[in-house]
């Protein structure tokens, strides 16, 4: 993977570090105590969490909260999407890691499949009748029957390196794994296409939760408080969602709670954007 900043080098230190209250850290996107952490400690306030958005020729709009509903703050969310009036959840975390069923309406958690086993579960994507869930350093993309959710009865995808997000424009899976590419797969989750994504002419990294609507595709960037908006064939940045008022709001407890999960009701021109252990689900409408 493609790295760069102190957070990288701190992560595969703390891998098996356990977090207050004997739950397992388990690895990616978990800081050890470090000097890193006391400086950011040291900031204190909100403030910590946020960061500017990118400058230069790039748009950027705010978006506008609907409403907010509840999300259970013990989810490590790494993937979200909406399907026929349902929210389904990935959550992470080795011996943690889920798929759920959530009701949009209020959060409460309708049904969840535990994974079992090692699995540290990413994103999600519904396609062909089956839904797909990446795992971060297994190499296979579970594949669950849709809606049963029933796993084991289709044998899983198998790909090289990491899982981070999924989704897909209908007829094909795109993929990201923490770098500054997309990976287009067909259904039989072979490679077709890969496509660079630069803002304002340079490599965007860090490239994770993903969604794909209005012809384009939304990611969350890891560590980042914006979501961007990507031209799927180019790779271009279009626009900049900055969702600094949403880490405001939320005030997440931990540097580790990070912006993550983005799903599209298209029917009501909704978004659910949250983020990793968050109590709240932000309903918003996203300018087009």
């Amino acid at each position: 993977m493609r790295t760069g900043s102190v957070a990288d080098l701190t992560r595969s230190a703390a891998l098996g570090v356990l977090r207050r209250g004997g739950r397992l850290a388990g690895g990616r996107r978990r800081f050890v105590l470090s000097a890193l952490a006391l400086a950011l400690a040291a900031v204190g306030s909100a403030s910590q969490w946020l960061h500017s958005v990118p400058g230069g020729g790039v748009p950027t709009v705010t978006p506008e909260i609907v409403r907010m509903i509840k999300h259970d703050p013990s989810a490590f969310t790494q993937g979200l999407l909406f399907h026929d009036s349902l929210l389904y959840e990935s959550t992470g975390l080795v011996g943690y890691s889920s798929l759920r069923r959530v009701d949009p309406r209020g959060g409460a958690v309708i049904s969840t499949v535990a994974l079992g086993g090692d699995y540290f579960a990413e994103g999600i994507a519904v396609l062909g009748g089956e839904l797909v869930q990446l795992t971060w350093k297994n190499g296979v993309a579970l594949r669950h029957e849709f809606p049963a959710l029933r796993r084991g009865t289709l044998p899983p995808f198998r790909y090289k390196g990491e899982g981070w997000g999924l989704t897909n424009d209908s007829a094909r899976f795109i993929m990201s794994n923490g770098s500054d590419t997309l990976y287009f797969r067909d259904k039989k989750f072979e490679i077709t296409r890969v496509v660079p994504v630069t803002l304002n002419g340079k490599p965007l990294i860090h490239l994770n939760e993903l969604e794909y609507a209005r012809g384009l595709v939304y990611a969350n960037v890891w560590y980042k408080n914006f979501v961007v908006e990507i031209f799927a064939e180019s790779g271009t940045v279009k626009r900049v969602i900055d969702c600094s008022e949403l880490l405001r709001i939320e005030n997440p407890p931990s540097v580790d709670h990070v912006l993550n999960g983005i799903a599209y009701d298209k029917k009501k021109d909704e978004w659910y954007l949250t983020g990793k252990n968050w109590k709240n689900i932000f309903v918003v409408k996203i300018p087009n």
